[in-house]
């Protein structure tokens, strides 16, 4: 209790006044003298202690109300204990660590444990809900105060085998606690791992309504082993001999010799032993095992005595398959651009295609269907049949290189062009002699390794008007030298001169090898082929098939991941389970193998300083035993009100008890 103007209390002074008064009433009796008391009436002992009980009240009475006067300007006010303060109505949000590294050791059995006895804490009027992340940000429960809903959800939930994401959470409880009335307690119950954390430290930063409380299920000595990459070449082609290099890490362990085994279908095909340093890594080779016609399913396991077994093996997708044929159509006589090609495919070393050639009209009898893709190289006309029979394919998911000569220049059209040719111009009559090349998005696929054509003389080229955001490379005269020009679901790619060491010298380059196997791969949609992805992926279907075309998707448990409609028009997936994915699509099986992020086995605990700063974005934590120092204050009450009846209250017992004390005085004086 404290006083808002205590100078009034100096008014207690005033109680010695009604004490002096009663004191000269007690010494001034009425004396009157008898010769004789014979005569009078005896009294009582006890109505004389009567009398003097009245006058006692009378006195406690006007003591009490000077008191109270002097309080009641004195403005006594009383505030709030902090306890009460930490009594008020909370929501708590429990968040629950859900990954892939939530499954070390008992710490899944630890964070339910912990989860549940925070529900306990939860008192009458309190709100709580339950959140979970990795994957993604899942809120189990609306804001509730039955422990029972809360029990239910936590117990429902299981450790995933994805990857988690401290930055979408700090996201989502920024969302969460700014649309709750109440002050938010953010209990987040994780292993905090460092790899999780977010680029830029804002991304955690809660709202000043927030309070966060953090409990580590880390352990020191977390060691974990784990399979981390498996690279190589997972396409083989004809008698090609697979190649893989295996990377194995370690977080936290020491210098050990590792067993690692490949298995091909079940089958084990080869061991090696391998020494990895300590909180190191360490690469073994796999090469020339056998692998069978076809898909087949490969798993790189080692022998790992962790307490994570979900990483110490990795999947797979392998496939040996003839190499793929290219139609090259060309007119009659000309093969000269065809043996520059095909020898620039033989060259690479990746044995992939094989190329048939074929004139205008020999196409119209060849099934289209099983080409990667179609070469048309400076053949102006195709007939009608052939035509539209390519038109189709390409539009229906198919692809082309379309090649720009001296007979497309002259007809100036050609097959699949929807532009006309304006003209061909020749370097040689004007003062430059020849054109290079000035511009080239070295980031498409089709022009990987091409080096930006440097040193490549271009003396001829057709000239026509191509969409800006179309061109991939253009000359220093500001002519689009390679175009990709979408049509249906397919792509073109056209060449604005041909293959023949006669319009330009791009045949005997060097860099000539590296751009037709860059640009084939792309075309055959062998560029877009994923065998192996990790969990929360999303894996792209629509590319490469015709939108009326269905495809079908089988998920590791052997069910069907996409619904009718989304097996018709579905553009995506999202792959949620390790193991082997089916993608059926005309007549065709591609397998592709799901694993754990490899990040979620880097086990390494986030700094104690960057938990602090965390907590500090939001109100700051009160320690134990203490109230909350971002606190406010609350009101003080006053009670003057209260006073002020007691003061009524008082002054009117002093007048009843006043009027019976002079009654008492006056019988006094007339006996």
């Amino acid at each position: 209790m404290s006083f808002l103007t205590p100078w009034f209390l100096a008014g207690l002074v005033a109680l010695g006044l009604p004490l002096w008064l009663h004191l000269l009433e007690r010494q001034n009796p009425v004396k009157i003298p008898f010769s004789s008391i014979m005569f009078f009436q005896r009294r009582t002992q006890r109505s004389i202690r009567h009398r003097r009980l009245r006058y006692l009240l009378l006195l406690a009475s006007r003591l009490a109300l000077l008191t109270l006067l002097a309080l009641l300007f004195a403005r006594p006010v009383f505030r709030r204990a902090p306890e009460a303060l930490v009594a008020q109505p909370r929501n708590r949000i429990l968040v629950l660590d859900t990954s892939f590294s939530m499954r070390y050791g008992d710490r899944w059995k630890r964070a339910q444990s912990e989860a549940l006895s925070l529900v306990d804490q939860v008192r009458p009027g309190d709100r709580a809900q339950v959140v979970a992340f990795g994957p993604g940000v899942r809120v189990m429960t609306d804001p509730t105060g039955d422990r029972t809903v809360l029990r239910s959800a936590i117990q429902s939930l299981k450790p995933t085998m994805s990857r988690n994401s401290y930055g979408e959470l700090g996201q989502s409880l920024r969302v969460l606690a700014q649309n709750s009335a109440l002050a938010a307690e953010v209990h987040v119950v994780s292993d905090f791992q460092q790899s999780a954390m977010p680029g830029r430290f804002a991304d955690l930063s809660l709202p000043p309504s927030a309070t966060l409380r953090v409990h580590s299920l880390a352990a020191n000595g977390s060691r974990n082993w784990c399979v981390e990459s498996v690279k190589g070449e997972t396409h083989l082609y004809g008698t090609a001999r697979p190649r893989l290099e295996v990377t194995v890490a370690g977080f936290d362990t020491p210098e050990v010799t590792r067993r690692v085994s490949l298995a091909v279908s079940g089958r084990q095909v080869a061991t090696k032993t391998v020494t990895v340093a300590e909180s190191g890594r360490a690469t073994v080779q796999f090469a020339d095992f056998d692998v069978p016609h076809g898909q087949s399913r490969a798993e790189v396991r080692i022998d790992s005595a962790d307490s994570l077994p979900g990483d110490d093996a990795r999947l797979l997708s392998l496939e040996r398959a003839d190499p793929s044929p290219i139609l090259f159509l060309h007119q009659p006589g000309k093969t000269r651009e065809m043996l520059y090609y095909r020898t620039a495919l033989d060259s690479s070393g990746q044995a992939m295609f094989t190329v048939q050639p074929a004139t205008p009209a020999e196409a119209g009898n060849l099934p289209l269907e099983r080409f990667a893709f179609v070469v048309v190289s400076d053949v102006p006309r195709l007939p009608a049949l052939a035509e539209q029979r390519l038109k189709a394919f390409v539009e229906a998911g198919g692809a082309a290189l379309l090649v720009i000569g001296p007979s497309i220049a002259l007809e100036e059209a050609a097959p699949l062009l929807s532009r006309k040719v304006t003209d061909a111009r020749y370097a040689a009559r004007e003062r430059e002699r020849f054109q290079q090349v000035s511009e080239m998005d070295t980031n498409h696929p089709a022009l990987r390794g091409s080096k930006r054509f440097t040193g490549v003389k271009f003396f001829r080229y057709a000239r026509w008007e191509a969409p800006a955001d179309q061109v991939l490379a253009r000359l220093a005269d500001g002519s689009p030298l390679l175009v990709e020009e979408p049509l249906g679901a397919g792509r073109l790619l056209v060449l604005t001169s041909p293959l023949d060491n006669v319009w330009n010298d791009l045949p005997v380059h060097p860099l000539f090898v590296p751009f037709v196997a860059e640009s084939a791969r792309y075309l055959s949609g062998l560029e877009e082929t994923v065998t192996q992805a990790t969990v929360d992926s999303v894996l792209e279907i629509h590319k490469r098939r015709d939108p009326r075309a269905t495809v079908e998707v089988v998920d590791p448990a052997g069910r069907r991941a996409l619904d009718l409609a989304s097996a018709v028009a579905g553009r995506e997936i999202t792959l949620t389970s390790t193991g082997f994915y089916e993608v059926r699509r005309a007549g065709k099986i591609e397998l592709v193998a799901v694993n754990p992020d490899p990040r979620e086995s880097d086990l390494r605990p986030a700094g104690e300083d960057v938990l602090a700063l965390w907590k500090s974005t939001g109100k700051p934590e009160a320690a134990p035993g203490t109230a909350p120092a971002a606190a406010q204050p609350a009101a003080p009450r006053d009670i003057w009100r209260l006073l002020l009846l007691l003061v009524l209250a008082a002054a009117v017992l002093e007048s009843v008890l006043g009027n019976m004390h002079l009654g008492v005085q006056r019988e006094v004086q007339i006996e």
